[in-house]
């Protein structure tokens, strides 16, 4: 049983539980878009956003090459995270991710509303020739303060896109909390987050994801190919006490792929 969504009179979210079909394989794209987002939204302003990892990775946990792309999701899995983007108000991923994929983050393998685009660069390193930048409900690029020039500002607003600097950490990376304020700012309540692997790293590391979804192809990458996830112990002196886990999880085919969902906890 999944918790589903519907709006009340007051505009309020509710729930309801109701049951989905599986497994997958076999769907066609138009039956898999049909099933409704099950995300729960922040209510109050002052949440931040609801996050959810969505990322396809090979059997031993890779899931691309330093300088190139690799394809991993089966035409299933591409159909799974266009609804899902569909089914949330954003899209992040970091720079590099824009660098070495240039993705649309745009939904073309089913029906439904385009989300916004964030792009996470701490020195606002994006090129404005980026598919990002094509037309589309808004881009928001966020750097660190003390490593985003001015200059830099300027180009990527000339380019189209708003641009928000936040605290950065010590190592000079962007704040994730002080970047989840400035997105829930920006009319963000459900956010989904596709990488890369630093910044699904992050997102765990700093216990601010709240759901995940993984999409295991059949194949393994072994190296150089990069690993989804680096160290994500939160300082704990035990490293069994900083392991993270899904709760809820459902396992269902798409294709050849294998995908596993649940609320991420702590």
């Amino acid at each position: 049983m999944l918790a589903d969504e519907s709006t009340d009179a007051r505009g309020g979210a509710r729930r309801r539980l109701r049951r989905v079909p599986k497994p997958f394989a076999g769907w066609t794209a138009r039956a898999i878009c049909a099933i409704r987002s099950t995300i729960p939204v922040a209510d109050e302003p002052h949440e931040l956003p609801h996050v959810t990892l969505h990322f396809a990775q090979s059997l031993d946990g890779r899931i691309a090459f330093p300088r190139a792309r690799a394809r991993l999701s089966s035409p299933e899995g591409i159909v799974l995270a266009h609804r899902a983007r569909a089914a949330n108000d954003a899209v992040l991923v970091g720079s590099r991710t824009v660098h070495v994929d240039d993705p649309r983050l745009t939904v073309r393998a089913c029906d439904g509303r385009q989300p916004r685009r964030i792009v996470l660069a701490s020195g606002l390193d994006v090129p404005a020739s980026a598919r990002v930048f094509e037309r589309g409900p808004g881009l928001l690029v966020i750097g660190a303060r003390g490593r985003a020039a001015p200059d830099a500002v300027a180009r990527l607003t000339a380019a189209g896109a708003q641009v928000r600097v936040v605290d950065a950490t010590p190592d000079g990376l962007v704040s994730l909390p002080a970047a989840l304020d400035a997105i829930r700012a920006w009319g963000v309540a459900r956010l989904l987050v596709e990488g890369g692997a630093r910044i699904l790293t992050a997102f765990l590391r700093e216990r601010l994801a709240a759901s995940a979804t993984v999409e295991i192809a059949p194949r393994w990458l072994g190296e150089p190919g990069l690993v989804a996830l680096g160290a994500i112990g939160a300082g704990a002196k035990d490293a069994s006490a900083s392991t993270v886990a899904l709760a809820e999880t459902h396992v269902d085919r798409a294709g050849e792929s294998v995908v596993v969902r649940g609320r991420v906890v702590y």
